[in-house]
């Protein structure tokens, strides 16, 4: 069998061919999202063309696709698209105040993240596709960053009666933020969130829209903006008092650590289990908490776990967000329900026996599928499988990728 099998964040079908169709016995696509066209669907229709897309596009031909995968701005001075062009863009949108020409020239557009614009654009986002949250702000604003941290120097730079921005939160930690000049300025501040020392708060909170839901910290207290594991690097660089905005990852080997972390707000924690008692009497805020095993496996697209993986895993075992999790047939159910914690976020997990299929049905979180091998779905077994023992299989990877 000849297979062509396809896998790219977009696909572009509208200029495919019978000839390129008839070269194979099968053609697989996989895709966040295809560009078709009716004359497109009709040819493939009459092929084995599977496609697997989270979106469809409907497009003319002669319309080009931009894609930009990150974050794009548009601002005053842009060129006018001369010719059809449709925008995709895979990351922030920054639009900036008096672009609405420059919007209106696109034949469309497709945004799939979050898009910081002026209250007066907001009309013209109504014709395009958007998966994600739109964050307006007044016109006439100054945008900063949208995690903007504070210092004292701040005051300096900031300009007579100005609005400032921030999509997301201002940090104001530092202990020499002179918000008493500022106010002399007139400067005030949108936001969602500001998260503020408690000897600046009075200070600040009047400068502030009264929109913005207000987080005092304690004194000495360090934003840190991505996820963290607590060990010693973490502690030498930022203290022991500390505000997480992504996860905070309690392993076995920071049992020794924990009693130097005096305060903690963390948007998720992944605590071992063994450890779970002593973190909660902590007492630490936190928006999630996830019991895990002292092993993690996470982020594969294939997991096997046989009874040494099991083990040798003092803590126990955690799977989480993987594709495929395959259990071997010499794990024991005892063996398991002792060391399996948890398996989340997976998509299909095979298992060798009904009593291990069991077992797992009680932990999964967020699990497409749990069965015994030789039982798992078509589309689990083709999404899972690569076909090797097929010689003549043409795979093609790509971010974009047009199919003639």
């Amino acid at each position: 069998m000849k297979k062509l099998k396809i896998n790219a964040a977009t696909c572009d079908v509208r200029k495919v061919t019978e000839e390129t169709l008839s070269a194979y016995d099968k053609v697989e696509i996989h895709t966040a999202c295809i560009v078709t066209s009716p004359a497109a669907q009709a040819l493939m229709g009459r092929y084995a063309v599977r496609v697997n897309a989270a979106g469809n596009l409907m497009l003319d031909g002669d319309v080009r696709i931009t894609t930009i995968n990150g974050p794009m701005s548009i601002h005053p001075g842009q060129a006018v698209p001369e010719e059809k062009v449709y925008l995709q863009v895979n990351g922030p949108l920054d639009i900036a105040s008096g672009c609405e020409e420059i919007l209106r020239g696109y034949a469309g557009m497709s945004i799939n993240g979050p898009i910081t614009c002026p209250e007066s654009v907001t009309g013209l986002l109504s014709g395009f596709q958007i998966n994600g949250p739109v964050s307006t702000y007044p016109d006439g604003s100054i945008v900063l960053k949208r995690n903007t941290v504070l210092d004292r120097t701040f005051h300096l730079r900031a300009r007579q009666d100005a609005l400032y921005y921030a999509a997301r939160r201002v940090v104001a930690l530092a202990p020499d933020i002179a918000f008493e000049k500022l106010a002399e300025k007139n400067v005030r501040f949108a936001t969602r969130q500001l998260l503020v020392s408690e000897s600046l708060a009075e200070a600040a909170v009047p400068l502030f829209d009264e929109r913005a839901d207000i987080v005092v910290l304690p004194d000495g207290c360090v934003y840190v903006g991505d996820g963290v594991k607590v060990d010693e690097n973490l502690l030498k660089r930022y203290g022991g008092r500390l505000y997480v905005a992504g996860l905070v990852h309690v392993t076995p080997e920071s049992a020794p650590l924990l009693d130097q972390i005096t305060y903690l707000r963390a948007g998720d924690l992944r605590v071992c289990r063994s450890l779970k008692d002593q973190v909660l009497a902590k007492g630490w805020a936190f928006d999630e908490l996830r019991v895990v095993g002292g092993t993690v496996i996470c982020d594969r697209a294939m997991a096997e776990l046989d009874a040494a993986v099991l083990e040798n895993a003092a803590d126990g075992v955690s799977v989480l967000d993987c594709a495929r999790v395959v259990l071997a047939e010499d794990i024991t159910p005892e063996l398991l329900r002792e060391k399996l914690v948890g398996i989340a976020d997976c998509a299909a997990v095979v298992c060798a026996s009904k009593e291990q299929q069991r077992i797992v049905d009680a932990l999964a979180e967020d699990v497409a599928w749990v069965g015994l091998a030789g039982e798992e779905p078509e589309d689990v077994k083709e999404d899972a499988e690569e076909t090797d023992e097929d010689a003549d299989v043409t795979v093609i990877n790509a971010a974009s990728y047009t199919l003639m």
